[in-house]
């Protein structure tokens, strides 16, 4: 926040009046790439970019990546320790980022999911 009120992301910056101001600070690029070192919140993007109408609940998407930790690492983990870990941790920090809506346990693209998508297909062709 300014010291107006005014949300920091709505001042005027460096592409103008009433443009998005671009924070490229150290901090803000390291938190960013946090966001992607983790394969589960790189799982969520793929998952709801792949459902039906860009939109998943939240136990489905618990139980795909339940099955996909399954797959991936010969574990069985508990369906509730994913469920939680999902609602605590990861679709908080990718709503934070604009990334997913997180809603009544629907999660649905937020408003930076294409550049998500993006930073995925960069990473890896395949997606």
């Amino acid at each position: 926040m300014t010291s107006d009120g005014e949300n920091e992301q709505n001042r005027t910056g460096p592409l103008g009046k009433d443009q998005r101001y671009i924070d490229n600070s150290a901090a803000v690029i390291a938190e960013k790439a946090k966001l992607w070192t983790n394969s589960r919140r790189q799982h969520v993007v793929r998952q709801v970019l792949a459902a039906p109408n860009r939109e998943m609940s939240l136990r489905q998407l618990a139980l795909n990546l339940r099955d996909h930790i399954d797959e991936q690492t010969e574990q069985d983990p508990d369906y509730d320790d994913v469920r939680q870990t999902l609602r605590r941790r990861h679709l908080p920090r990718l709503s934070e980022h604009d990334v997913v809506d997180f809603e009544d346990n629907m999660i649905r693209p937020g408003p930076e999911f294409g550049a998500a998508v993006e930073l995925l297909v960069r990473n890896d062709p395949r997606v």
